[in-house]
């Protein structure tokens, strides 16, 4: 009997190690490499196994959105992976649609594309690291991270207001080593700056008060997740706005 039982357990590991994670993203409303300037814009996706594993019924299968390299969950919040529990089990050739995500733009101030992406990490928690500069070291587990994420490109819409034409003393906005530099030439100094930083898909993630003094004016960035954002300045009713990266 234990001869048997050996031979089962060497079976077993034997099998376990030749067994393959394998997910792929398949997009459902665009053709990977399209660009879209729609408005609202809907992006819809798909995830199929394409390895040899069964993941069993109760698991849970997390998934993105990529904005230009960063992570944005479904509910188009910065850094939020989202998880869907199957109901059966998730064998070899089996797909699991993605609900459908509306994304509604920040108009430009000038011609902005932005790389939006369709990310599948795996099941479970520790199907992904949580860090990384790339999608392939984020994800964790899988054999093949070449089909994990699928992209196209958004080109977003223009709005003419900039700071090359308003009423405003503001001659630059921009980032730089953790800050938001605002440049005034002067004619705005004593006055309040309501500046709010929102990202291109219209969260506000910071909100600063402050009164504009000559020359250069800096505010600390708080922990904002690396991407493409906009900085919207007021003052006394005028606003302009300026598309930032923050890294």
């Amino acid at each position: 009997m234990k001869k048997i039982y050996t031979l089962i357990a060497a079976l077993s590991i034997f099998v376990a190690a030749n067994a393959q994670n394998d997910f792929a993203v398949n997009l459902v409303s665009h053709t990977a490499g399209d660009t879209d300037a729609s408005d609202p814009l809907t992006f819809e996706f798909e995830v199929e196994n394409v390895g040899t594993s069964t993941f069993l019924a109760g698991d849970t299968l997390w998934v993105s959105l990529g904005f230009d390299g960063g992570v944005v969950g479904l509910d188009l919040t910065v850094g939020n992976v989202n998880g869907y529990i199957v109901d059966a089990d998730f064998a070899p050739g089996d797909v699991f649609a993605v609900p459908a995500v509306t994304i509604d733009w920040i108009p430009q101030p000038a011609g902005t594309t932005v790389d939006l992406c369709a990310v599948v990490y795996g099941f479970g928690a520790a199907s992904f690291s949580g860090a990384g500069p790339s999608f392939g070291e984020i994800i964790v587990g899988d054999d093949n991270t070449d089909n994990n994420v699928s992209c196209i490109t958004a080109e977003l819409p223009v709005d003419d207001a900039s700071i090359e034409a308003n009423e405003l003393g503001l001659t630059n906005i921009y980032y730089a080593a953790g800050e938001i530099i605002l440049v005034s030439e002067g004619s705005e100094a004593g006055k309040q700056v309501n500046m709010n930083v929102v990202s291109i898909n219209g969260q506000t993630v910071q909100s600063e008060t402050f009164v504009m003094s000559q020359g250069m004016n800096a505010v600390a960035v708080n922990a904002i997740a690396s991407g493409i954002y906009i900085v919207a300045v007021e003052i006394e009713g005028v606003l302009v706005t300026r598309k930032i990266s923050i890294q």
